[in-house]
């Protein structure tokens, strides 16, 4: 048995807290003689549980649904919603952040407003996205020469079988290295509900395409289509 100050206490929070959520309905204290609250064992569980999800970005109505739902699957359609809520804030950041670097650098090169800045950053990210594709060609052709070249040099040349290993070995390195850096720095616009998304790594892969667009499941809206493809900026970048 816990008094507000040991469960609170325990939980590495405010006593303030634990009383907060106790009025919010989400704790369920009992009350001693002395007109005491005090919580069980099982309250210091549903305590962490409530923090767990507050620090994940879940409202209040949402902990109360996921607390009073024992059903797994429940669990798992909110947290990929949440997830999703949580990336179009964060594209949202991104998108943010891309227009205040541009509008510095503007001002730094010419003193000027640049207008449509919105216009602009999506001229701006397309030069990128047509830089990121040569470069991942630039890599294919690397990979072209050191397959193809020390396969020639092998037969032809009669040289030793670790050439060809070594060959092997540099062309599956740049190709992990092009799909990573392709991958980390794209994202597609579902044509049905017009939200962005970032695919699975798996889905990405295996999915057909052409240069231009990717045939992929929308999380949002659970529509298969062909999405375009768009440069992903980084929060970093």
């Amino acid at each position: 048995m816990y008094t507000s100050g040991q469960l609170a206490k325990r939980c590495h929070v405010s006593v303030r807290t634990v009383q907060y959520y106790d009025r919010q309905g989400l704790l369920h204290a009992q009350r001693t003689a002395s007109n005491q609250r005090c919580y069980q064992e099982h309250d210091f569980q549903r305590l962490q549980k409530i923090l767990a999800y507050r620090q994940l970005g879940f409202t209040l109505k949402d902990i109360r649904a996921l607390l009073d739902q024992q059903n797994d699957q429940a669990l798992l359609t909110a947290i990929t919603l949440q997830k999703q809520r949580v990336q179009q804030e964060l594209q949202a950041i991104q998108n943010q952040l891309t227009g205040l670097k541009y509008l510095q650098k503007q001002f730094n090169h010419s003193g000027n407003f640049p207008g449509n800045i919105g216009e602009h950053i999506q001229i701006y990210n397309a030069h990128r996205l047509t830089r990121l594709r040569l470069k991942i060609f630039t890599i294919g052709l690397l990979i072209d020469l050191f397959l193809w070249g020390s396969l020639v040099y092998v037969v032809w040349q009669g040289a030793a079988i670790w050439w060809l290993i070594a060959g092997v070995v540099i062309s599956l390195a740049l190709i992990g290295e092009a799909m990573v850096s392709y991958y980390q720095h794209v994202q597609y616009i579902c044509p049905h509900c017009q939200q962005h998304f970032v695919p699975t790594v798996k889905e990405w892969v295996w999915s057909k395409h052409t240069p231009h667009t990717r045939y992929l499941t929308c999380p949002f809206c659970q529509q298969k289509n062909y999405c375009i493809e768009e440069y992903r900026t980084s929060v970093n970048a």
